[in-house]
């Protein structure tokens, strides 16, 4: 019933016409034409009529429904109707970017998935740490702490990344100074270096940048945390070269083979093979966060020597 009442829309102009040819027909008898000879006119003309609106309607239903199927299935050959038309152009143009769309769409949610998965591995590590602590005798505060904070470093990952996967995110530019943000980092994670017995060796840069706080300092706690995570007993330097704010050392470096791939979604090349704890998220986290600040990161790396992570402030540095 819509169908036909759709095609009759359609179709009101053609309607209007016919009826006002109908009351001139009818008109006519006034001018002394034969009656019978005008209704003879007039039921010959609205039988044609009817026989072209039941064919145009079959044609319409025709070509509604093969406009339907193609809708349904674009990777059918398109109605004549439209083929070669601009109208298909456009058509086909969207059709090919909701694809592209569709496919983007489905290599982020198996990412998120991958990394969720993950993720829920990596963060019963220290909640059952922590359970088998709670349930010493005398508790140990401190290493329940240990935990809880390592718990909150896991969640705090996960929404960031969360965050950085989203359409927007709450950037807010300011002048900041730049050794309150490393300072405010290294005080974090200092019950960490005491723990792994890590020297942090911090020349002040007396400089200023206009960044987000936030997103920064995830940058520097992302970097201070991977530098502790792979340094036992050694040395953390954090200094200036020149525009190049250089976070450096002394842990077990990365093999030459993966460097070019430790910015990678989930990647964790040899030394994730070795120290099972790594999520391959943190330095992904570095990179896609510095180029939202429009900061350049670079490393460099020397196994058995240690590591460099450089952050390019030079489009920053007030």
């Amino acid at each position: 019933m819509k169908e036909i009442v759709r095609f009759l829309k359609i179709k009101t102009h053609v309607l209007i016409i016919f009826s006002l040819y109908i009351v001139f027909l009818f008109a006519s008898t006034l001018f002394g034409i034969d009656r019978n000879y005008i209704l003879y006119i007039m039921l010959v003309s609205v039988l044609l009529f009817l026989v072209d609106i039941v064919i145009s309607f079959i044609n319409y239903k025709k070509i509604s429904n093969a406009l339907t199927y193609w809708a349904d299935d674009p990777s059918m050959d398109p109605p004549d109707i439209i083929n070669n038309t601009k109208f298909f152009e456009e058509i086909d143009s969207i059709n090919k970017l909701n694809k592209e769309m569709e496919k983007s769409f489905d290599l982020k949610m198996k990412e998120f998935k991958d990394y969720m998965t993950m993720w829920a591995h990596q963060v019963k590590t220290p909640l059952f740490s922590l359970d088998l602590i709670l349930n010493d005798h005398p508790v140990d505060s401190h290493a329940a702490r240990a935990e809880v904070f390592e718990i909150e470093e896991y969640i705090e990952s996960l929404l960031s990344y969360i965050r950085l996967e989203s359409l927007s995110t709450d950037f807010v530019f300011k002048k900041q100074s730049l050794d309150k943000l490393i300072r405010s980092s290294i005080k974090k994670y200092s019950k960490l270096f005491i723990k792994k017995k890590n020297k942090v060796k911090f020349c002040p840069t007396e400089l200023f940048i206009t960044t987000d706080e936030k997103w920064f300092g995830l940058i520097l706690d992302q970097i201070l945390s991977n530098s502790n995570k792979y340094t036992q007993n050694g040395e953390i330097s954090i200094y200036m070269k020149g525009k190049n704010l250089v976070i450096e050392d002394t842990g077990i470096g990365i093999r030459k083979e993966d460097l070019p791939r430790v910015f990678d979604k989930s990647y964790t090349g040899y030394n994730g093979r070795i120290y099972k704890k790594s999520t391959g998220i943190g330095l992904n986290l570095v990179k896609t966060t510095a180029e939202n600040l429009s900061i350049d990161v670079d490393i460099e790396s020397e196994v058995g020597i240690g590591s460099k992570l450089i952050l390019n402030l030079a489009r920053e540095i007030n």
